[in-house]
Formats: C-alpha cells, structure tokens, sequence
C-alpha cells in the first residue's frame, strides 16, 4: 500500500508566549536572582564577635590602699613633774588617709586608752598628722584621779617616729583644769611605744590584700 505525500502528518505548530507570559517570566527570573543575592552576601559577612565579659577585679589588680585603721598594744613609762615615775600600759586606735600617695603625707585620728602604774587611767583622742616616719598627735587627755589628786584634763602633744609597725613617741600633756576635787596632776612627760599593724580599708598593703 503505497502512501502519498499528502497523507503524511503534518507538525502542530508551536504555542506562541504572550507578553504577559514573558512579564511574569522575567520577574520570577529577577525574584530568583535577588533570592539568591540575598543568601550570598548572608553567607560571606563574617558572624557578630560575642560581647566580652565584665572584667572583675583580682586580688592581683587591686591598686595601693590610701586609708588604713591601725590597733595595738601601747606601753611605756610616764610620770608627773611633781610626782613618781610609773608605767603605761594599753592600746591606741588610729585612723589615717593619705591623700596623694600612701605612707608619703597623711591626716587622721587616733584615741588612747591606757593605766598608769596600774592605779588608775588615762585617755587621750584628736587628730594625727603623719609625714614618712614622723608624726605627731595633738588632743586632749583626761587622768583619771587617785588618792589626793584630782581627775585632771589638759592638752596632749606627742610627736613619734615609726619604723614599720613600730612607733616611738615623746608624750607631753600639759595639764589645764581639774574635774574633781583634789590636786590636778602636774605636767606629764613620758616615753610611750606601741605595735601597730595598718589595716587597709581601700585596697592592698605592699601587695597584700587584707579583704
């Protein structure tokens, strides 16, 4: 059976795309792009460094103290003018800044209490002043009486010389009026020293860190 040319089939001819297809095909195409733009420049920038920590502060990194309290032993001998020499024995509280630098030139307080030759007692309190290894204390005092003597108050002024966490000092108190009934003591020159050692209340002493 012979075929004819005419009976062969014939291709279908294609679909055409309109312009609406071809508007949609481009901004699909240009969605895909910035799509994959986008997930590019995410994955080159580098991630956000962690905050770092607080430091907190060591031992080690405290800086030099400039407020310090001392307490310690005092003991000594003292005597009146008019009067036997005893001897001292108690202990001092102290308070002292150094507003610069520490153990340069410092202002502070101290307070005294102490018997002498273990008859009666003796307080002191005001302020200190402190330059390297010297010092000196100047306040008031009050003596207790004994016998025929009355309790005496007057003035104290004691300059000392300190060597580590010992100090000597010369106490003069110069008496000012009687509180009591009796003799007001005559004035007063003794040899006093004490052991002290400063406690930092800001920082470290000479590396060490008390707190």
């Amino acid at each position: 059976m012979r075929t004819s040319a005419a009976d062969a089939p014939r291709p279908s001819p294609g679909r055409r795309l309109g312009p609406r297809c071809l508007v949609r095909l481009a901004c699909s195409f240009g969605a895909l792009v910035a799509v994959v733009c986008a997930s590019a420049a995410a994955s080159a920038e580098p991630p956000a460094p962690a905050p770092a920590p607080e430091p907190t502060p060591s031992r080690g990194n405290l800086r030099q103290a400039k407020n310090f309290v001392g307490l310690g032993p005092l003991f000594g001998i003292t005597g009146h003018t008019d009067d036997a020499v005893a001897g001292a024995l108690g202990f001092e509280l102290s308070y002292v800044r150094y507003p610069v630098e520490a153990f340069a030139f410092g202002l502070g307080a101290f307070a005294q209490a102490q018997s002498v030759g273990f008859t009666h007692g003796r307080w002191a309190f005001g302020p200190q002043i402190n330059f390297m290894m010297f010092g000196a204390e100047i306040g008031a005092y009050l003596e207790e009486g004994y016998g025929k003597r009355a309790t005496t108050i007057g003035l104290h002024a004691s300059p000392f010389v300190s060597i580590g966490f010992f100090s000597a000092a010369l106490r003069i108190g110069v008496p000012v009026s009687a509180f009591s009934e009796g003799t007001p003591y005559g004035l007063d020159l003794g040899l006093i020293c004490a052991i002290k050692a400063p406690i930092p209340l800001d920082g470290q002493l000479f590396g060490l860190a008390f707190h």
